[in-house]
């Protein structure tokens, strides 16, 4: 059985833990400070520790007895973790957004074992998001442009930015005030977070989609030279971009240093919700077959109660996401070693998959 530790017990860590034991192809231990947290946990027959993750050097005390670490802690812990891995010598998974934490964890992961793997930026975007466009990206001969656009929305907004928090502040954050990249007349470029609004209608109703930081992954480096035009955008229902710029921008809360009171304003006004649905849309434009060609790719997954468990679509999507691609690894449907890219992962294989099959387009 194949023994995995699961750092921080938040809302993606708890899920995670859920899909792999449940599985009862996996021993999970999931470590983290939050006793109560981990009380509800260990009711479930999951395996715990108590452990202060801030602290780095409690981290390879950690891995003496496990095969795989997955890091569902702040992005900024992730380099620590990946480091420690590394000395362990075992397989390392995250969700990160951050780009410079997956650049050094590229670094590190050129002194991995033979048999070790690094996989950063699992989930959804990035994540899934970048399995699916470069698997469009192959059908074509000569590729133009790739759009990327995902979002996570409640179901029924009833407040003035039409938004529920569905998942990690810290990361929401990062991506509406850190630079974003793309690719433009074939040069890779930086863009601004909040920028770029576009307008688009899907199935009757209307949204907005702007730029935001980390979903593109690793993408920019794999296709600078073969595509024009990449770029990702986050769906949010009309209106909403306009009241985070006043909040990031008009009133600075967006500067490094303001960004804890950002965090204090959000979580205090703005309710968690489970009751979700995820977009996914992607759009490539190309030659194909001779011919100048579209193709686009649209899904919707909605929340669901997995295991008495009541889980909105984000925590479905992100978690499923890396359970997916760490289920492969183990099976050995992905054989490659080292670092590996999210765009690596054959598209096919991750739908066939028992984690991956929640990503198959709703009827």
């Amino acid at each position: 059985m194949h023994r995995v530790t699961i750092l921080g017990s938040g809302n993606i860590g708890f899920i995670v833990a859920l899909l792999l034991h449940n599985s009862q192809d996996y021993f999970v231990t999931v470590v983290a400070r939050d006793k109560k947290r981990l009380a509800i946990i260990k009711e479930l027959g999951i395996n715990t520790k108590v452990c202060d993750l801030s602290q780095l050097k409690n981290y390879e005390m950690l891995f003496d007895d496990c095969d795989s670490v997955i890091s569902a802690l702040p992005y900024y812990l992730n380099s620590a973790v990946a480091k420690a891995a590394l000395n362990s010598g075992i397989n390392y998974f995250d969700f990160t957004e951050d780009v410079k934490t997956s650049q050094t964890i590229h670094r590190l992961s050129q002194d991995a074992k033979s048999s070790q793997v690094f996989i950063p930026q699992c989930g959804l975007a990035p994540g899934f998001i970048s399995i699916l466009a470069f698997d469009l990206f192959k059908k074509f001969e000569e590729v133009h442009s790739i759009k990327m656009r995902v979002g996570a929305l409640p179901k029924n907004p009833s407040n003035k930015i039409l938004y529920n928090l569905t998942w990690s502040t810290d990361g929401l954050i990062n991506e509406y005030c850190n630079e974003c990249f793309a690719i433009k007349d074939s040069k890779l470029i930086t863009t601004q977070a909040l920028e770029g609004l576009e307008k688009f209608s899907l199935d009757g109703l209307e949204y907005e989609a702007f730029n935001t930081s980390g979903g593109l992954g690793t993408l920019c480096d794999t296709l600078i030279d073969k595509v024009k035009e990449l770029n990702y955008k986050t769906i949010r229902y009309m209106g909403h971009r306009h009241f985070m710029d006043f909040l990031i921008n008009d009133l600075y809360l967006g500067e490094e240093k303001r960004r804890v009171l950002l965090k204090d304003i959000l979580e205090y006004a703005i309710p968690v919700t489970k009751q979700d649905v995820v977009l996914i849309f992607c759009s490539v434009t190309g030659i194909r077959n001779g011919k100048f060609e579209q193709i686009t790719d649209v899904r919707k997954i909605y929340n669901q109660t997995l295991y008495n468990e009541s889980l909105s679509s984000i925590q479905i999507t992100t978690a499923s996401g890396l359970c997916a691609v760490m289920d492969m690894v183990v099976n050995n449907t992905i054989k490659q070693k080292g670092f590996i890219k999210q765009e690596d992962i054959p598209l096919e294989k991750f739908l066939h998959n028992r984690f991956g099959k929640v990503f198959n387009k709703q009827k």
